[in-house]
């Protein structure tokens, strides 16, 4: 974490992120490139492991969606949800009137048909 932290600094980032290589298929948040039509809507961001496969598959038309390279690493790097801020800037973003980030409720299921769970986690997506 601490190289990471020098590389935000000398390079005056306002937001970094710590990735590490994932295997495709693996059940671990990636971190992708976004693009859009309009370049200015191009982002870099966390997608959530089971959300992963179904956006590839729609977006790049390969039926798998994540495949990985001749040693099975996928080509979107694991997200470690290590987060740098540059607080100033953070601040500034968060005390902006409706500026929040949205909750949700995370069942963890035991069964297939969704209907045990011994635990719920209150979360928020790293997207936000």
């Amino acid at each position: 974490l601490l190289p990471t932290l020098g590389v935000s600094a000398e390079k005056q980032y306002d937001v970094n992120s710590v990735a590490v290589p994932r295997r495709a298929g693996e059940a671990t948040g990636a971190i992708v490139h976004l693009t859009h039509e309009d370049p200015k809507k191009n982002m870099i961001c966390s997608v959530e492991y089971n959300q992963l496969s179904s956006l590839l598959r729609a977006t790049t038309g390969n039926p798998v969606g994540d495949v990985g390279d001749k040693n099975g690493f996928s080509p979107y790097p694991g997200n470690t949800n290590q987060v740098i801020l540059y607080l100033p800037t953070y601040i500034r973003i968060m005390s902006t009137p409706g500026n929040v980030v949205p909750e949700m409720v995370n069942p963890k299921y035991q069964d297939s048909a969704k209907t045990e769970f011994p635990a719920v986690r209150l979360e928020c997506l790293m997207q936000h």
